[in-house]
């Protein structure tokens, strides 16, 4: 029988190993950095929403000055310590499952209602009303989509190479066509990974 060509790779694995490439030194990052690199990431999106709120209010593109940067500090001094203690950055990484969006919802609530009742109903010469009513919702959109971001960038690969991690290694012992045709047929096992061909053919 002529000789198999080798097992073909799926389309998409053309894309899972840059990926996983790129994705394990985060996955591999200490708890504390991932934690670290989560607040600074909410950190932006504070910033980033206050000042959308204020484009939204002025109906303008516009420049942050004087007591306008005061929101933005009382929104980060308020913020990150209600996510912190409401569980955001356990398992950040590891998934974005609906109890991870529940517990978003809750620390934005809380967070909101906060913010609303010193920029809205209590008020702040010089920082319109809307934009402490704004900002919450923009905040909430933007966690959430950066959450659906790192499920859909990191979740996926994340979990491949958990179970990767988790399977009994195996060598292959003939690394020709057949031993090929075997590697291609244990791709998907839920108990195998090979990771090398044996082979007493010099060539």
């Amino acid at each position: 029988m002529p000789e198999n060509t080798p097992t073909e790779t799926p389309r998409s694995g053309w894309f899972l190993v840059p990926m996983q490439a790129l994705v394990a030194p985060l996955l591999a990052m200490p708890r504390a950095a991932k934690r670290a690199l989560a607040l600074l990431v909410d950190s932006g999106l504070c910033v980033l929403t206050i000042w959308l709120a204020y484009c939204f209010r002025l109906n303008e593109w516009t420049v942050l000055t004087g007591v306008q940067w005061l929101p933005v500090f009382v929104s980060l001094c308020m913020a990150l310590p209600i996510f912190i203690v409401m569980g955001m950055y356990r398992a950040i990484f590891r998934y974005a499952n609906m109890a991870a969006f529940i517990a978003v919802l809750k620390a934005v609530a809380i967070y909101g209602v906060a913010f609303m009742t010193i920029f809205t109903a209590l008020s702040v010469p010089g920082v319109p009303r809307t934009v402490g009513i704004l900002q919450p919702f923009l905040l909430l959109i933007a966690i959430g989509l950066s959450r659906l971001g790192i499920r859909y960038w990191l979740g996926d690969t994340y979990q491949r190479i958990l179970h990767q991690n988790t399977l009994a290694k195996v060598l292959i012992y003939g690394a020709g066509s057949a031993g090929r045709q075997l590697a291609g047929a244990l791709t998907n096992s839920a108990e195998l990974n090979v990771v090398g061909y044996l082979d007493d053919d010099p060539r």
